[in-house]
C-alpha cells in the first residue's frame, strides 16, 4: 500500500475516533457535519486512488 493511502487511512481513523465513544469532547453539530464531509472526501480519494491502480 502506498504511503499516501496509509496517511489517508490514518486521517480517516482519527476522524472516526472523534465521532466514537472514545472521544474526549463532544463536537458541536456543525463541526460533526464538517468532519463527516471531510471523512467522506478522504474515502472518495482512497477509492479513486485504488481504482486507478487496477
Amino acid at each position: 500500500m502506498s504511503k499516501e493511502i496509509i496517511t489517508k487511512l490514518n486521517e480517516l481513523d482519527n476522524g472516526l475516533k472523534k465521532l466514537s465513544t472514545e472521544r474526549k469532547v463532544v463536537l458541536p453539530h456543525h463541526k460533526t457535519f464538517e468532519l463527516v464531509d471531510e471523512l467522506r472526501e478522504i474515502v472518495q480519494n482512497i477509492k479513486n486512488e485504488v481504482g486507478s491502480n487496477d
